[in-house]
């Protein structure tokens, strides 16, 4: 028996370890409320890693899944130019692909709606045959889609009906045809919600594509071909449209390629969402580090009797570290919870943004990397400051004395060079791009440093207005953000880069909605009209007279591709590997223009415009965009023979034109000077502005029953529509940027509690010496209404910097600023400071001193 328990008691833990377990309960249990405090941070930034990569896993298996119900076939053929069919050469060989195909055809006209005389311009889709051969049309109750196979009918998009109040058995005209709508469309293959809003479809038998007579000289239209192929023979389709991409400029899209698109167009996404949550986990470490730092500073007279009785510097670092360890375990385990719960709300508010169906499954990758990032931020960013409790003296408790200068230390240098490193390396395992990875570390490591910098201008300055004569309550409020214990530091990073993403996603959302803002004050077009044929061109402009519209342009436009480049043919071109040279640029049908000057969207940048036309026999000299010459690697007085409807004209670069083609104007990449192709097949584009909607909505209607091929761009319709998508992703944007705006307001209240905790016995000395409720309150409210009046300010005038460097240099878009919203973002900062700091001080206020300075003794 006496053997058996001695062998039960080897398995248990030494008496050292059994103390240092022991000696860590004893203590915490007396601090449940303060060390809970930072775990919170912890929680939420685990639950964001988990909750958006879970989310990520999922919507990456729905992809691989649900690639072939996007494409809605094995292979799809389309044409490059989306101006001609295919050519005889290439429809020998796609109709003899496979005997399950279908075609297809895409082009936008005017939609005019008969039960209400409401029109639109919409995205027409022709269809013949079993299409889509994976995956369905998704239609409302009573639809008949064997109405729509058999020719009887159109097919509308659901948005569309809801617009216009269209319902099953309406008419609806489609240039000189009419049609009864005999199907309304929930979902069809490849298309999201969103993307239906912006361009609603109607859906036509391809049989009846002639009699509309809306494909003209000038159309533009995609013709497709739809193919269900075994994946081998693919293979072997592919090698040969690839030569029939170089003949004809064809292109074709396969399963696996929609797989890839779709991926890298989800790839930002990805990467803002993970770095939004890495952000949220950063502010964690901030809090946790602060919050440890002051609960250690509260423990060094335990730490120096600690030390009286025996105890060793690293047995006292393990006593804390073990609370900080159990605490962050804790923290990752709710953290990763609540993340899963997140994970199944995250597909329901990104459905309208989605073309596929996420499910939701549990990631264990995702878990493993929360609960690793929570608990490597809990010890690693505890370690600095539980370090400091090994250099405690006995003579701190004995005598009051510390021992001054800390001395250097090897662990102290590799938990430094830990904190600098994870970031980066934990941010690279995230989106694993160096480059990235690297830029958002710099940004985020400047703003950090600013911010520092910042709450250190901010101590100087208060410490400054202290020589100042000022009433009691203001003396102590602006001390306290210099005294021992202060938390200004912290807080102004914390509040400071909390208003700093706030204020930068506002000012982001604020940009790329500007870049559609064309329907403001002045004289900017509002609606545009093109496709306007030579011999309608009268007509049409007599009716804008009618209804006394301004003419703010009238721009011809020329069809023409390029014949030879610097005196060799394409085709010699395409065979030199060497040469670098975009096939699209050189197979392409180019739409351009011709004019005497440039327009206000232009700047010339190199060479000299030709202002008047070419006499008999003088050269040429067209202008080309900065990005057409650069990809075409031209210079000033090359060669350039177009191919003009069949009649070779040679022209020569005589400059190069800079374009903003953010500006709503009939911007060209190639513009010929007068008197060149003013006999050449054209049509026309014409730009007008309505000011009143009951006008606009009148020529609509007359315009496309007038002239059924005429397509009307209504751009104030179109901001509205980009408006509420807008504020569609928007609200996924903020959504997503809860976890670290909730972190920040944890770390906010913990910073602050905890730094109660060192204030509780100033605050209860104050009130022993006579100070009332009134001038306690009133000093908590100068304290942190400074505090979040600067610290608000400062991460607002950084978002402004750096949202003007993401617009400029990474979107490259205009910047937008709204000082409004920012205004309105440093006071909410600035509020909910206050208001927390107020909150805290409550324990004060509603205790006597003497109960206070009790339980602190």
């Amino acid at each position: 028996m006496d053997y058996i328990i001695k062998i039960k008691r080897s398995k248990k833990l030494p008496l050292r370890q059994r103390w240092l377990w022991k000696m860590a309960w004893n203590d915490a249990k007396f601090n449940l409320g303060r060390l809970a405090l930072f775990i919170s941070s912890i929680v939420i930034g685990v639950a964001g890693l988990v909750a958006i990569n879970g989310f990520n896993d999922n919507l990456k298996q729905d992809i691989d899944s649900q690639a072939k119900e996007l494409v809605g076939a094995d292979l799809v053929v389309e044409n490059d130019d989306n101006e001609v069919a295919f050519s005889d050469s290439a429809l020998v060989f796609i109709d003899s692909l496979s005997e399950a195909q279908a075609r297809g055809a895409r082009f936008a006209s005017m939609a005019y709606f008969s039960n209400n005389g409401g029109s639109r311009l919409v995205q027409v889709i022709a269809l013949q045959g079993p299409f889509p051969f994976y995956g369905s049309i998704e239609t409302t109750e009573n639809s008949d889609l064997a109405a729509f196979s058999n020719g009887s009918g159109v097919m509308i998009d659901e948005a569309l009906a809801t617009q216009f109040s269209a319902q099953l058995g309406d008419s609806l005209k489609l240039g000189q045809g009419t049609y009864p709508i005999v199907a309304v469309v929930l979902q069809f293959p490849g298309s999201a919600n969103f993307t239906t809003t912006i361009a609603p479809s109607v859906y036509l038998p391809y049989g009846k594509l002639d009699e509309t007579g809306l494909i003209q000289f000038g159309s533009r239209v995609e013709y497709n071909y739809y193919y269900k192929l075994d994946e081998q023979y693919l293979e072997s389709v592919e090698e040969k449209l690839q030569t029939l991409r170089d003949q004809s400029g064809i292109s074709w899209d396969t399963v696996e390629e929609e797989k890839e698109d779709l991926s890298r167009g989800f790839q930002n996404l990805y990467e803002y969402f993970n770095l939004l949550s890495f952000v949220a986990l950063i502010m964690g470490s901030i809090g946790v580090a602060s919050s440890i730092f002051i609960y250690i500073k509260e423990k060094r007279n335990t730490a120096a009797i600690l030390r009286c009785v025996g105890a060793g510097e690293w047995q006292i670092f393990h006593v804390f570290f073990a609370q900080v360890m159990v605490l962050g375990l804790v923290g990752s385990l709710l953290g990763v919870f609540a993340g899963l719960i997140t994970q199944y709300f995250l597909p329901l508010i990104m459905q309208d943004f989605l073309p596929i169906d996420v499910t939701v499954s549990i990631s264990w990758s995702a878990v493993l990397i929360g609960m690793a990032a929570g608990m490597i931020i809990s010890l690693l960013f505890s370690a600095l400051p539980l370090n400091g409790i090994r250099f405690v003296s006995p003579l701190e408790i004995l005598r009051g004395i510390g021992i001054g200068k800390r001395p250097f230390s090897k662990f102290r240098l590799i938990i430094l060079i830990s904190i600098i490193v994870f970031p980066w390396i934990f941010t690279w395992l995230q989106i694993r791009d160096i480059a990235k990875t690297s830029a958002f570390y710099l940004g985020l490591a400047i703003t950090f440093a600013l911010l520092y910098i910042l709450s250190k201008i901010l101590i100087a300055v208060v410490k400054k207005l202290m020589q100042l004569k000022a009433p009691f309550v203001w003396r102590q409020g602006f001390s306290n953000l210099f005294r021992p214990n202060n938390q200004t530091a912290v807080l102004v990073i914390v509040i400071g880069l909390g208003a700093f993403l706030i204020a930068t996603m506002a000012l982001i959302q604020n940009s790329l909605l500007g870049q559609v803002e064309f329907a403001g004050s002045g004289e900017r077009t509002n609606t545009v009209l093109f496709d306007i044929q030579p011999y309608q061109k009268a007509d049409v402009m007599e009716l804008v007279q009618q209804y006394e519209l301004p003419v703010q342009q009238l721009v011809p436009i020329v069809t023409m591709r390029i014949d030879s480049l610097k005196g060799k043919a394409i085709e010699t071109w395409q065979a030199d590997t060497a040469a670098d040279l975009s096939n699209w640029r050189l197979t392409r049908e180019y739409r351009v223009t011709y004019r005497d000057s440039l327009i206000n969207s232009e700047k010339l940048l190199k060479g000299e415009y030709q202002h008047t036309a070419p006499q008999a026999g003088d050269s040429i000299f067209v202008s080309l965009s900065q990005e057409m010459t650069n990809s075409l690697n031209l210079k000033l007085e090359d060669e350039i023979v177009w191919d003009v409807q069949g009649i070779p004209i040679t022209t020569y670069l005589g400059s190069t034109r800079e374009v903003d083609w953010q500006r709503i104007q009939t911007n060209f990449m190639v513009v010929f000077p007068p008197g060149v192709l003013q006999d050449a097949p054209q049509f026309y584009v014409l730009l007008t502005r309505i000011e009143e909607k009951q006008k606009a909505a009148t020529f609509q209607q007359q315009l496309v029953q007038t002239f059924p091929n005429v397509s009307l761009i209504d751009l104030n319709l179109i901001l509205d529509t980009l408006d509420k998508v807008f504020n569609k992703i928007a609200f996924v944007i903020r959504f997503m940027a809860l976890f670290t705006i909730i972190t920040g307001m944890l770390v906010l209240s913990a910073a602050v509690i905890n730094s109660k905790y060192a204030r509780l016995k100033e605050n209860v000395l104050l009130r022993t010496i006579g100070a009332v409720k009134k001038q306690i309150i009133g000093i908590t409210l100068v304290e942190y209404s400074l505090l979040g009046l600067f610290a608000g300010l400062s991460g607002v005038l950084l978002a402004y910097l750096g949202a003007w460097l993401l617009a400029v240099y990474l979107f490259e878009i205009r910047f937008f600023p709204d000082i409004v919203s920012l205004l309105f973002i440093w006071l909410l900062v600035t509020g909910l400071t206050v208001f927390i700091g107020w909150v805290n001080t409550r324990q004060v206020l509603h205790r006597s001193p003497l109960e206070v300075l009790r339980k602190e003794s």
